[in-house]
């Protein structure tokens, strides 16, 4: 069944009002913190949500290294996969230091708090990508300096997306 109160375009629903941009962050991880902070938090407060995920970049890029001298364990499909998801990892770990730096940087207009907060929203987003690709990946890989190389990366990747310290 539907219903005409959610169900339909929504120009003529009741609660057609847009999402302001904090309220979209607000149940995200800490670089999402970072922007709600940025768009209207303390200078405090966000100094020190920057400082705890530039520790968690600094720390995942210890582990995508480990993993990298690692990863020659593997052979065939496995390390192809494996591969794959460090990349990407790595990629998404450096769109998080871009976001992170710029929200770091001193904001003159609107424009520039847009442009931090949609950077910051889109590491958000590679985080949540390469979490899931490393996920599956650890899955296959079995126990060892491999899987627990894996299991350190996974563990920061997902302390920076979710804010855990």
């Amino acid at each position: 069944m539907t219903s005409p109160l959610t169900s339909g375009p929504a120009s003529w629903r009741e609660d057609a009002a847009t999402t302001s941009l904090a309220a979209r962050y607000a149940a995200a991880g800490l670089l999402a913190v970072a922007a709600l902070l940025f768009l209207g938090g303390g200078h405090e407060a966000l100094a020190s949500a920057l400082h705890d995920a530039r520790t968690q970049t600094a720390a995942l890029d210890v582990d995508l290294a480990r993993v990298d001298g690692e990863i020659d364990a593997l052979s065939g499909a496995l390390a192809n996969e494996v591969a794959d998801a460090v990349e990407s990892a790595r990629a998404a770990t450096i769109s998080a230091e871009e976001a992170l730096a710029g929200a770091a940087e001193d904001v003159a207009d609107a424009t520039d708090e847009a442009r931090a907060a949609v950077a910051l929203s889109d590491a958000q987003i590679a985080l949540e990508a390469a979490a899931a690709q490393v996920r599956h990946v650890r899955g296959k890989v079995g126990s060892g300096t491999v899987g627990d190389s894996l299991t350190a990366l996974l563990a920061h990747l997902d302390a920076l997306r979710l804010g855990k310290s």
